[in-house]
């Protein structure tokens, strides 16, 4: 088997009209900015992950506006509901032929495992006891496949911020350490690059298609005082390429585009 090549876009928070902004960011233009320069790579991807936050108010109109303008781009997608989406309306609106929403994944040599971390009307990210389950049963399927993990919020201690947190990282990473499968986790939800081993695989993050956000990771200065410990930057867009190999080695490097 050849190795096989995917592209991770994340935290796109698409507004449901066109010339809307977000931050001073048109995030419909940001995201295709990305799209084109996922166009321009050789090889191409094989698949698109989308980890989360399509949508900034996780509404149907929303979907639409993504799935219009993620129809250029002919390439299968996965996509992971994040803490702005609307699970309920983001399934029927984007589940089809191309487009899966789904929580196992065989694609040539690899396994990918998509887990909601979502927490309905907050920031944060938790994974249930039942979603827990559902990974275990998937990991022990997976047998000695490789596997990559994908979901919404970062397991890694980027930001003190509680809502920027995975709430049972804990949990998570003991379960993930105990299957030598896992090869590599993705992720989104902080805005940012990072890279780290972790439980004896790589844990990824991966930059927005929208804005990019400087955390004070010493401080968290709680909910009301969010903006006094992050800065954004809406001036450059990131994705994530990871090229996997059949005897579950990986490459992985992040790509920016920047505004002229």
């Amino acid at each position: 088997m050849k190795t096989l090549r995917v592209a991770q876009i994340t935290d796109i928070h698409l507004l449901a009209k066109a010339n809307a902004r977000l931050h001073g960011v048109d995030t419909a233009v940001s995201l295709q900015k990305v799209l084109d320069a996922i166009g321009e790579l050789s090889p191409q991807p094989e698949i698109i992950i989308a980890t989360g936050d399509l949508a900034e108010d996780g509404s149907i109109a929303t979907y639409r506006r993504f799935r219009d303008l993620m129809a250029s781009v002919n390439i299968p997608l996965y996509v992971l509901a994040g803490n702005h989406d609307g699970i309920s309306d983001m399934h029927d609106t984007l589940a089809g032929e191309t487009t899966k929403f789904v929580d196992m994944a065989r694609v040539g040599a690899w396994i990918f495992l998509f887990v909601n971390t979502q927490v309905p009307g907050e920031s944060y990210g938790h994974i249930s006891p039942e979603e827990m389950l559902l990974l275990k049963s998937n990991l022990e399927l997976a047998g000695e496949t490789p596997v990559v993990v994908a979901l919404h919020h970062t397991p890694m201690p980027v930001c003190q911020q509680a809502d920027c947190q995975l709430q049972n990282v804990a949990e998570f990473n003991q379960l993930v350490e105990g299957f030598p499968c896992v090869k590599a986790v993705i992720a989104g939800h902080t805005h940012i690059e990072a890279e780290q081993v972790i439980a004896g695989h790589i844990q990824f993050t991966t930059p927005s298609t929208f804005a990019q956000v400087a955390h004070d990771v010493e401080m968290d200065s709680g909910a009301e005082g969010f903006w006094m410990t992050h800065r954004m930057d809406g001036s450059k867009h990131g994705f994530r390429v990871l090229d996997l190999m059949p005897d579950g080695q990986l490459i992985s490097q992040v790509h920016w585009v920047y505004d002229n």
